[in-house]
């Protein structure tokens, strides 16, 4: 998963059931916005599938997601390994076959998705419309539809759908569509709202000899090291 699409999709939100406000669609936002402010912590596993014309199959990727209160943590187990740690601060990524850390700055738009793998959807209105048809599938979801408003995002995201399962009121499947209409679908499963878990559970454990790298360029105020780990 590269890291545009990490920011936007350390994103699961888990909500509260939401039949009962299915006839408008402030409501809903408002009662799943209400629940995401209850959660604290949440584990579970996801798998990401990518569509493109310039791929031959679909790429697949799949691991485990942990957040604690502004950081959030992504494993990517296969096909190859690598560990996103995403908070307000920015993201860092380990490769671990690389001994490489990449470190990244965000900007306002993606700072409110990154910190968190949970949705507040008062925060995102800021910067997406969201819209829904409000009626549920066979199997009980209802999607949302996140439309970019700012010019900055609409130059690589077209649209984001949330997939809510109404019962639990859990988003189980985000999709992301680019503007060369790349699909890429993540689905989350063995979701688990707030377990007990402490920052030490979502720190980078590296190699005192990581290297450490500013792909878009360097930034003194991530500049530092990481258990001990240097530039």
């Amino acid at each position: 998963m590269n890291l545009f699409l990490f920011c936007l999709c350390g994103a699961i939100a888990c909500l509260s059931p939401i039949q009962d406000a299915a006839k408008d669609l402030p409501q809903v936002l408002t009662q799943i916005d209400q629940q995401s402010s209850d959660i604290s912590s949440l584990k579970a596993t996801f798998r990401q599938v990518k569509h493109s014309s310039i791929l031959r199959k679909p790429l697949v990727s799949s691991g485990t997601i942990q957040m604690l209160e502004d950081r959030v943590r992504w494993d990517t187990k296969e096909p190859n390994a690598s560990v996103l740690l995403a908070s307000s601060e920015g993201v860092r990524i380990y490769y671990p076959d690389l001994n490489v850390i990449e470190v990244y700055r965000l900007s306002d738009q993606l700072r409110q998705l990154a910190g968190s793998p949970v949705f507040r959807l008062s925060e995102l209105n800021r910067n997406f419309t969201i819209d829904s048809n409000l009626k549920t599938s066979d199997s009980g979801v209802l999607s949302l539809e996140l439309i970019p408003r700012d010019e900055s995002l609409r130059k690589h995201l077209k649209s984001i759908r949330l997939d809510v399962h109404a019962e639990t009121g859990i988003v189980r499947q985000v999709e992301l569509r680019n503007v060369d209409d790349e699909r890429t679908e993540i689905s989350f499963e063995r979701i688990r709202v707030n377990p007990t878990l402490t920052t030490r559970d979502l720190d980078l454990d590296v190699p005192e000899n990581v290297r450490t790298v500013h792909p878009l360029g360097n930034d003194p105020e991530l500049d530092t090291s990481i258990n001990g780990a240097g530039t």
